[in-house]
């Protein structure tokens, strides 16, 4: 039995050759055995530069405590039990975003054990995860058509939106010029290659093309979203439709940022 897990919080102190002779000990102290063969890996990237591959044990932590600072590792450590036979594999990936852990044993039971032992012993932890809410569309791509109007004050609440959006790694389309047409033929090919429409509805004027595209996106089952600055004279329910409607403070989209970043949390979208 193979399990793996994947951490992205662990302490900035934390001491990786001490962590490591900890692993060592657990498999020792159940009455395990180092492997002999040459079915351990150690491999350590000080930086764009410079790596090295330690031929033991020892030399690796060796090397991880005499070096500065190191971008990423990787290693394999295999134990044998009393029959010779391949007992426990511990198998550690490090990367600046994440330690990766992977434990194999002749027994889940071991395996669960070490991987609890590891987990409280370099005191590693992950974010919570967001489950999305039942009833709500479900394995959403994060591709964003982003509707507004032409004028400085709705350009510069879409730059500042456009910018959070990339941040959270949207791939974001938007129409490049002001249109008299509701709906060119470019832009309904845009707003049916994205997953969401994502209206920005700024001023007191008219909104029949923000609407419209609203009302198309979701007509080709696309989930649209409209955030409203407060003030500006908007029928969320026109055409008998009712879009996730965001308000804001005038001048203040950012302030919006939280619920956007909830509903996207709660539709569950790909990578995010």
């Amino acid at each position: 039995m193979q399990r793996a897990h994947t951490y992205h919080i662990w302490p900035r102190d934390l001491d990786v050759p001490t962590a490591f002779r900890a692993v060592e000990d657990f498999a020792l102290k159940r009455g395990l055995k180092w492997s002999n063969n040459t079915s351990h890996e150690y491999y350590i990237r000080f930086n764009s530069y410079e790596s090295a591959r330690p031929g033991s044990f020892d030399e690796f932590l060796s090397a991880l405590k005499q070096a500065s600072r190191f971008e990423s590792f990787r290693c394999r450590l295999p134990f044998l039990n009393s029959m010779d036979s391949e007992a426990l594999t511990v198998s550690v990936e490090y990367l600046p975003s994440y330690i990766d852990v992977a434990i194999k044993g002749s027994g889940d039971d071991m395996v669960v054990a070490c991987h609890e032992f590891i987990r409280g012993e370099w005191r590693l932890r992950n974010p919570p995860i967001h489950r999305p809410q039942e009833g709500r569309p479900r394995n959403l791509q994060a591709t964003i058509f982003l509707g507004k109007h032409f004028d400085r004050e709705s350009q510069e609440a879409a730059s500042t939106l456009s910018r959070f959006l990339e941040l959270l790694r949207f791939n974001v389309q938007e129409a490049d010029e002001y249109r008299a047409s509701p709906i060119p033929e470019k832009v309904q090919r845009l707003i049916q290659e994205q997953d969401i429409y994502l209206g920005i509805v700024t001023g007191h004027r008219e909104h029949s093309w923000l609407t419209a595209e609203a009302a198309f996106a979701q007509g080709r089952n696309r989930h649209a979203i409209v955030v409203v600055e407060e003030g500006a004279v908007f029928n969320p329910t026109i055409q008998g439709r009712d879009y996730e409607h965001i308000a804001f403070p005038s001048g203040f989209i950012e302030k919006a940022f939280v619920k956007l970043l909830q509903e996207f949390r709660s539709l569950g979208i790909s990578g995010l």
